[in-house]
């Protein structure tokens, strides 16, 4: 008896000094190789230095779309046209044009491995179901034998989309599709994880979102569900993940950023948790957030705003509770062509770093220690969240100050001496010049 008990708390010891979880710290790679050069030093030493742990490819619509062994993603258009009713068809002719604007002729799998070896990141990858072949056998095989570690596979992207609804693709065709793939996959690979698409809630039973959820709950061939998460801040219309128009609010900008703040951590504290549960209740399964961000907007995208919130809900998914059937999660997205989404911004072959670089670089110092645990104190609109090794010993400690307007990182040293870093600025709408830097006076502070 006195044996199995020493077994017993050896293994509560173990357990309760896992490192927190790597994969959430991950980044979508959608577009990134049509606008950033992995050659480019600049470049790959900047993604270099947010040290991603996990790298999504293709990335969402475009990897519905890509077959293996062709050029850039091998788009075949008269398959996007038959099954996608919205601006993917137009958007899939001008990433190719780019493509062959720049002469890129190889796959762009040969530039993912590329980035996911120097920054030695794992892999996430989107299965194409409209197709019936191998090719998602051969991307595993490919990535494996360039000694990239593959942790899942994502059935799919966003397929309950009206996009592809409008089109007559349904939940049945799904279903088929989604299961034909995962067999496929745990058949050669049966410790690899898949993923099924889930559908937005709503609260109409009889929604064709409800009716897809419900058949997709009372099946058992998947690992986990996937879902994106973009917080509306703004009022007006959305689609996507983006806002199509918005409304005016507040009397001048400090107000309205003022107003967009409140949501934001509304969202954060509130609205989300909320959301995860209950599809934790729907499907019983692991989450993957495989496209997360502020709502791609013109009014706050590329803001101290945006910054701010990415900071925040990175350190949520690891320090609530309540989030933590969150098993992995990738940004939206690494490196593009549009404003305020992308942590890089390819303009006219010009590349900008955009207002969530340096609050990224801070947090992926977390992964430099063997930090357990994340606990989160609250003071009035200050978030304090504070890192710890398995001795219970503070390392680092993060501030979300949004009454001061800054993200903090302080790393704890001997004695009373630390090293710290301040992003921040005078305003919420306040973004940064084409090197990332925010703020005319405070920018990027740095105190030894």
């Amino acid at each position: 008896m006195r044996n199995l008990i020493i077994i017993f708390l050896l293994c509560i010891e173990s357990v309760l000094a896992q490192n927190v979880k790597e994969n959430i710290f991950g980044f979508a790679t959608s577009n990134t190789f049509t606008y950033c050069d992995v050659t480019d030093t600049s470049f790959l030493n900047k993604a270099i230095a947010i040290k991603p742990k996990l790298l999504r490819f293709p990335g969402g619509a475009v990897g519905n779309f890509y077959h293996y062994g062709e050029k850039g993603y091998g788009f075949d258009f008269s398959e996007i046209d038959q099954y996608h009713d919205g601006k993917m068809p137009k958007r899939a002719r001008g990433l190719d044009n780019s493509r062959i604007k720049k002469n890129q002729q190889q796959d762009y799998i040969e530039d993912f491995i590329i980035l996911a070896k120097k920054t030695n990141a794992k892999a996430i990858i989107v299965a194409n179901l409209f197709i019936d072949n191998d090719d998602i056998l051969l991307m595993i095989k490919k990535l494996i034998e360039n000694n990239i570690e593959v942790v899942g596979v994502e059935l799919g992207s966003e397929l309950s989309n009206r996009s592809y609804f409008t089109k007559g693709y349904t939940i049945d065709e799904y279903v088929i599709a989604a299961k034909k793939c995962s067999d496929k996959i745990n058949e050669k690979y049966p410790n690899l994880k898949t993923a099924i698409v889930a559908a937005p809630l709503v609260n109409k039973k009889n929604h064709r979102h409800s009716v897809w959820n419900d058949k997709l709950a009372k099946l058992n061939f998947y690992d986990a569900i996937i879902i994106h998460s973009y917080a509306k801040v703004t009022k007006g219309n959305d689609r996507y993940g983006q806002m199509i128009s918005e409304e005016n609010e507040g009397d001048n900008k400090t107000e309205a950023f003022e107003i967009y703040k409140n949501r934001a951590i509304d969202y954060l504290i509130n609205q989300y948790p909320k959301e995860v549960n209950a599809y934790e209740g729907i499907f019983n399964k692991p989450i993957w957030v495989t496209e997360w961000n502020l709502q791609i907007s013109k009014t706050t995208g590329n803001t101290l705003l945006q910054s701010l919130f990415v900071a925040q809900y990175f350190l949520e998914l690891l320090s609530n509770p309540d989030l933590s059937v969150i098993e992995l999660a990738t940004y939206h997205n690494l490196g593009g062509r549009d404003y305020g989404g992308s942590v890089f911004r390819n303009n006219k072959e010009v590349i900008e770093i955009q207002s969530t670089y340096y609050p990224l670089t801070m947090l992926g110092k977390i992964f430099d220690y063997d930090i357990v645990r994340i606990e989160k104190k609250q003071h009035g609109e200050i978030f304090t969240y504070n890192c710890f090794d398995e001795y219970n010993k503070l390392i680092i400690s993060y501030d979300i100050d949004w009454n001061s307007n800054d993200f903090k990182y302080k790393l704890e040293k001997s004695g009373d001496k630390y090293f710290s870093q301040i992003y921040g600025s005078n305003n919420l709408f306040d973004i940064p010049n084409l090197k990332g830097v925010i703020g005319i006076e405070s920018g990027l502070k740095i105190k030894y």
